[in-house]
């Protein structure tokens, strides 16, 4: 396999210069052999090519992800397991540790005990979002407790433009936009070159969850308002970032939008690490009538959604490739002009019982992104329960202001669901 890096894989690679890794955990209860589960990461790593490639430079610089025969196993890395919270201590580390050469874009962290485990997956960014990273465990949990499972073989080795409708590539407009953006890009790095580096050298996490009875309440109530909980608390977090008075208060935040939904060449259960970043302006939000905005955003991501064009970007994004260098340094200076980037995932593939093995927790994909603003919130329902993760850094916007932040949206939430 040799393929070309599209824009944004090529983005999330950014040179190889800084860890970007998604970074997710499940609870476990129940006795794992390790035999199995090694015997399941090699059948995970066979059915996904991008799990069997290193990444190379081209005589022009484009990154190419190539087959490789040196490419290791996955690495099973086993730690002794000795409360709930250990995986936290393992979190940042694990997303700030770079991959090895020739290791493939994937490790897993086992913390063990004789009747609990953790098992966290971490995964690069640019083969990986959160959905496949939840699919990789899934898959792993499958083949760990029956190991006759067939997982199939798909192909990654068609380049993302092929999927590009030949009408949308004929489409003068696009062609234009394709011709024109690399040169508007170029300028507008003439005037950002006397940026300020941003320091990103202090990440930190917050994770929680609801519990059961205020999840329940909280997504009936939704049901009821016919709208969606990822509105719901896009409002919420916009109202509470709103209410900080030391840091500068953005009023927009993005959405990232699973593209499998546009493009069905690609299904959910290959590896895929292309978002599409849908902005949605909030200055209008206060801690007032928070049914009525989140309605009016909910309304507003419908619209966006059902315009959304999948394809054209392919084409535009495919043009600044040459350039991706001097993006890469852009993003290192950048601090973004949005409060926080929010992914909401809903209910998972990861099922609650797998054969003898039962799943007692999930905790939302994580990633410490290197470059822009870094304060994104994931939110996942598992069992009944909405967890939440921020990420951040302390540079960027300082924990204790992430704290302050976390309390007012859910004393909100608290207040308008009308739980004590």
């Amino acid at each position: 396999m040799k393929r070309k890096l599209a824009f944004l894989e090529a983005s999330l690679y950014a040179q190889g210069e800084v860890p970007n890794h998604v970074v997710a955990t499940v609870k476990i209860r129940g006795a794992i052999d390790e035999h199995s589960v090694r015997l399941a990461l090699a059948k995970v790593q066979s059915r996904h090519p991008l799990l069997n490639v290193c990444i190379d430079t081209d005589e022009r610089g484009f990154l190419h992800f190539v087959g490789s025969e040196k490419i290791l196993p996955i690495s099973l890395e086993i730690k002794t397991r000795q409360s709930d919270d250990d995986w936290k201590a393992v979190f940042i580390p694990a997303c700030v540790l770079p991959f090895d050469e020739n290791s493939p874009l994937m490790r897993v962290i086992w913390l063990r005990s004789a009747t609990v485990s953790d098992l966290m997956f971490i995964c690069h960014h640019c083969i990986c979002d959160g959905k496949s990273i939840l699919n990789l465990l899934d898959e792993v949990l499958r083949v760990t407790t029956s190991s006759t499972v067939d997982l199939g073989f798909y192909d990654a080795s068609l380049p993302l433009t092929d999927f590009i409708p030949a009408a949308v590539k004929r489409n003068k407009v696009n062609q234009l936009i394709g011709k024109t953006l690399p040169v508007l890009t170029k300028f507008a790095f003439f005037f950002a070159s006397s940026k300020k580096i941003t320091t990103r050298d202090q990440p930190y996490f917050i994770q929680w969850k609801l519990s059961e009875e205020i999840s329940f309440a909280v997504l009936e109530r939704c049901k009821k308002e016919h709208l969606s909980i990822h509105a719901l608390l896009s409002v919420l977090y916009l109202a509470a970032f709103q209410q900080l008075k030391r840091v500068k208060r953005h009023q927009k935040l993005y959405c990232s939008v699973d593209m499998r939904k546009f493009i069905p060449e690609i299904t959910d259960d290959m590896l895929f690490a292309f978002p599409a970043m849908v902005p949605l302006r909030g200055g209008w939000i206060t801690v007032a009538n928070i049914w009525e905005q989140a309605r009016l955003l909910h309304r507003k991501l419908k619209k966006r959604l059902d315009t959304l064009d999948a394809y054209s970007p392919l084409i535009y994004t495919e043009a600044l490739l040459p350039l991706i260098p001097k993006i890469t340094n852009y993003a290192k200076n950048d601090r973004g002009s949005h409060a926080f980037t929010f992914s909401n995932m809903g209910r998972t593939v990861i099922k609650e019982q797998y054969r003898d093995l039962s799943v007692e927790a999930l905790y939302s994909p994580g990633c410490i992104f290197p470059f822009g603003n870094p304060s994104t919130l994931g939110v996942t329902t598992f069992r009944g329960q909405l967890d939440f993760v921020f990420t951040s850094d302390q540079h960027f916007l300082p924990h204790q202001d992430a704290m302050i932040v976390r309390a007012k949206a859910m004393e909100l939430l608290y207040d308008i669901i009308k739980i004590a």
